[in-house]
């Protein structure tokens, strides 16, 4: 499998759990706050440390966001 398809796989995954919420009454921003909360409590923490010194990494965030999918996004809708 290569990077995009995992990140792409990942990215369809958090679209339909954000859905999910949504379509429970939560307004998406909510659903994000909860989506992060849940997966911040439910892996190690240290590798929600590894996470958070990779995501301020600007040359690894640049790459992974070249990778995905233009149609997948977290953003709010506008």
């Amino acid at each position: 499998m290569f990077v995009a398809d995992g990140l792409n796989i990942v990215d369809k995954a958090l679209n339909m759990a954000v859905l999910s919420l949504e379509n429970r009454g939560l307004l998406r921003e909510e659903a994000q706050i909860a989506l992060l909360i849940r997966l911040l409590n439910v892996v190690p923490e240290e590798v929600a440390e590894i996470a958070q010194v990779l995501r301020n990494d600007d040359e690894l965030s640049s790459a992974i966001n070249k990778k995905v999918s233009p149609q997948i996004s977290f953003e709010p809708n506008t």
